[in-house]
């Protein structure tokens, strides 16, 4: 199996919606293991009613012990998302694939998957991501893994047409402290063009960005580079709010 797994060719496969197409993260490129979103960022909030779109990154890497220690020693050959459970109803996943089976990963590389749909129901619903890991032990072993502490809050639908109040809110950086990157996160009641500094602390910026914010979470990654260890100051504006926060590079 590991084999004809490695031999594959990348060919991109769907589950459930068959043209949604997701497009992996780069940010998390020089990640060793993970799944991003992570429980802390957690997936965007959806609303009854209106369409619903996030995207799930996931990186495995091919030590067994890295994901268990029970596994030291044993080597991932591929990973196999197999679905998210708990979904509220009207969202529904699909993914690509790194080889022809079906929502396979090859280790070292990210994948990705979509949650997309409409929600019919509010309320805050707990999520399982349910994944199969494959290793070879004389013959191919089947290892089941679950990533719990997940939900999706689905807010009722509200009819009001003026928006009132801030428009940009839950303005933080995750990770913080971080070590090469680390993403700006914040939510906008409305489609706003958001500018993001970054300055030291001298005031000297070094690091900007222009984005067109959309309604819902918005995430904004930045990478270090060559940055010094030190504290840093970042800034967003939309419109005629501005925030302004402090995030820490530790390596």
């Amino acid at each position: 199996m590991k084999k004809a797994l490695l031999l594959a060719t990348l060919v991109a496969f769907t589950f459930g919606r068959a043209h949604a197409q997701c497009v992996p993260n780069p940010l998390y490129n020089d990640s060793l293991f993970g799944v991003w979103p992570d429980t802390i960022q957690g997936f965007a909030v959806a609303t009854v009613g209106q369409f619903y779109s996030d995207t799930l990154n996931l990186k495995v890497p091919s030590d067994a012990g890295i994901v268990n220690p029970a596994f030291a020693g044993l080597t991932i050959d591929s990973v196999q998302f197999t679905g998210i459970s708990g979904l509220p109803a009207g969202l529904s996943t699909s993914c690509t694939s790194h080889t022809p089976a079906n929502c396979t990963y090859l280790t070292g590389i990210v994948g990705c998957g979509l949650i997309e749909g409409t929600p019919t129901t509010a309320g805050t619903y707990p999520l399982t991501i349910d994944v199969t890991a494959y290793t070879t032990v004389i013959v191919p072993i089947p290892v089941p893994y679950t990533f719990t502490g997940y939900s999706i809050t689905v807010q009722p639908f509200s009819n009001v047409v003026e928006i009132t109040g801030p428009n940009m809110t839950g303005v933080r950086n995750v990770p913080n402290p971080f070590a090469n990157r680390t993403t700006i996160d914040l939510n906008l009641n409305k489609a706003t063009p958001l500018q993001v500094r970054i300055y030291n602390l001298l005031g000297e910026e070094l690091w900007k960005e222009k984005v067109e914010g959309r309604p819902g979470l918005n995430r904004i990654p930045f990478e270090s580079g060559k940055l010094q260890d030190g504290v840093y100051i970042y800034s967003v504006r939309a419109g005629d709010e501005q925030f302004t926060g402090r995030m820490v590079l530790n390596r």
